[in-house]
């Protein structure tokens, strides 16, 4: 059985275990908004058509540097949130709108304390023993995604007090909306006449996607009154080398703020 089947199948189970436990008196039901971040690190991905440490007119010589090796994905949504066993154990689920962007450029010396982007050059046609280069700056692709969050936390602190610690295991699968290409060339006359078609030989990630994160954080608030939640995270992707076809990430580290308000009427 495939990973995506498996991993639905376990949704699934899940979904319907805590829909059962619903029916407990001490159930506490929560809807809010998150915002997050997350920065993955790893290494560069050099795409076929990008040559580097060659002769070019001119005589310049092109540095070996393609990408700064990070993936950053910036995200926001909403999730509902349900407490039970004394509100000790949560369950999450959600919707959520990722962005992940990574570039490749051509690194940067320095004159004094000042950077110079270097360039790089890119494959453009070849016909024959013809061969057509483009000097390019930058290039940075942001990727958009859909995303369903699922999370379980266990609050360590059960005394029901304004601050309380918590941690965490959560998984996102994301599924691909849409891209774009950001392209800086050497010459902004170029831009006009090459862009797009830059634009449309660039490699696209898998239209799935999806990552991993243990984290711990704290809550701000009492069980009656809304929740200001605070977390650390430490990410890991399932599919690192589906995520962004500049980049294959290792690890990641996240920040993610969220704020709950209670749905229960009476909650004590």
């Amino acid at each position: 059985m495939k990973f995506w089947k498996k991993l639905a199948i376990g949704y699934g189970l899940i979904i319907f275990s805590v829909l059962l436990q619903a029916q407990e008196k001490m159930i506490s039901n929560r809807i809010g908004v998150e915002f997050g971040f997350n920065d993955f690190f790893g290494e560069t991905i050099v795409p076929e058509r990008v040559r580097g440490g060659e002769s070019i007119e001119g005589g310049d010589w092109l540095t070996n540097t393609y990408t700064n090796q990070i993936l950053e994905v910036l995200y926001c949504g909403i999730k509902y949130e349900q407490y039970f066993y004394e509100k000790h154990i949560g369950f999450a689920a959600g919707l959520r709108f990722s962005q992940l962007s990574a570039d490749i450029n051509g690194g940067y010396t320095y004159f004094l304390l000042f950077p110079i982007e270097n360039s790089f050059l890119w494959q453009f046609r070849e016909e024959g023993i013809y061969t057509d280069y483009l000097r390019i700056n930058r290039i940075t692709q942001k990727n958009n995604y859909l995303g369903i969050p699922l999370e379980f936390s266990y609050i360590t602190k059960k005394r029901d007090s304004f601050f309380r610690p918590y941690v965490k295991i959560g998984v996102v699968v994301n599924y691909l909306l849409s891209t774009t290409n950001s392209i800086v060339f050497v010459s902004e006359q170029m831009n006009n006449q090459y862009a797009d078609a830059v634009e449309n030989q660039q490699e696209k990630p898998k239209s799935f996607n999806s990552y991993f994160y243990p984290a711990i954080g704290f809550k701000l608030g009492k069980n009656r009154h809304i929740w200001i939640n605070i977390e650390f995270q430490l990410s890991q992707f399932f599919n690192a080398r589906k995520a962004h076809p500049f980049i294959r990430s290792n690890f990641g580290i996240g920040m993610q703020l969220s704020v709950q308000i209670p749905l229960n009427k009476k909650t004590k």
